[in-house]
């Protein structure tokens, strides 16, 4: 099959010329640019081949990036896991808010249901001065970040436990930070394909009103977080109201609601010092 016609297959059977154009380039390393200027040329039959196999399991539903067992994130590649989930645009926005809430790098952080580390590897390497834990339920996913930690230059600020939340976790945290899994459960079975069946149902499924993790993050979070801390959270549609309401009965101020690039309130940014409490781009 001649490259641009092997193009055409890909881009019409996927309905994507960006996937079509990704699978080329992962998996038989041409460019666009091959593309326009040697459309006639053709690739060996052991390529075509694998693109066949690549093109059937993105068809049944298998996200790229599960193909390829990493993702981007935040300009960095993290290795995937069956354990973890996989990192999505949306989650960089508790970067930024990090970034941009803390005027001095934390000492500490706590990554509560940390997956691929994604988080804290990307915050560690960051701040250069700071140390962190991630904790998740999970062993293969504590295995996966340790190796992404290692991988990204932070596996000596970096420290992984298995624990169900805060029950192996000591000690107090300048920073806390957690993308939880917050889908009610009933949900579960209208989401894409892409999610419901590649990711791990522990990141997904946050009980019946999608809210059981922050109710056992809350419960201790108090004590955990420093005077003058700051914890963050990454929510779902229509939970801004309740977790703000959550972490003001527990006894905390609410800084800013930090929407996602269509505007939808996604992280939830919490102290428990005296700060103005603001909301950022919210009205």
């Amino acid at each position: 099959m001649k490259l641009s016609a092997l193009y055409k297959d890909l881009k019409d059977t996927l309905g994507s010329a960006l996937e079509a154009r990704m699978i080329l380039d992962d998996y038989a390393g041409v460019r666009w640019d091959d593309i326009l200027t040697e459309p006639e040329r053709e690739l060996p039959q052991s390529t075509l081949d694998q693109i066949e196999e690549i093109k059937n399991r993105r068809l049944s539903g298998e996200p790229l990036s599960r193909i390829a067992g990493e993702r981007e994130f935040y300009g960095r590649i993290f290795a995937l896991g069956t354990d973890t989930l996989d990192p999505r645009p949306d989650t960089e926005i508790l970067i930024e808010a990090a970034l941009k809430a803390c005027t001095s790098p934390p000492k500490s952080i706590l990554d509560l249901g940390t997956g691929t580390g994604c988080i804290l590897i990307t915050l560690l390497s960051e701040w250069q001065e700071s140390q962190g834990i991630g904790v998740d339920l999970a062993q293969g996913a504590i295995d996966v970040a340790q190796k992404n930690a290692e991988r990204h230059g932070v596996k000596d600020r970096a420290t992984f436990i298995q624990s169900n939340w805060w029950e192996s976790v000591g000690g107090t945290f300048d920073l806390i930070v957690s993308n939880p899994p917050y889908i009610p459960n009933q949900d579960i079975a209208n989401l894409e394909i892409e999610v419901k069946n590649h990711d791990p149902i522990l990141a997904l499924d946050g009980g019946n009103d999608g809210y059981d993790a922050y109710k056992i993050i809350f419960s201790q979070l108090k004590k955990r977080l420093n005077q003058g801390g700051t914890a963050l959270f990454e929510i779902g549609i229509g939970q801004c109201g309740y977790i703000s309401r959550l972490a003001e009965e527990s006894g905390f101020h609410v800084n800013a609601i930090h929407p996602d690039l269509a505007g939808i309130p996604r992280v939830v940014e919490i102290s428990c010092g005296d700060k103005q409490k603001k909301i950022d781009g919210v009205a």
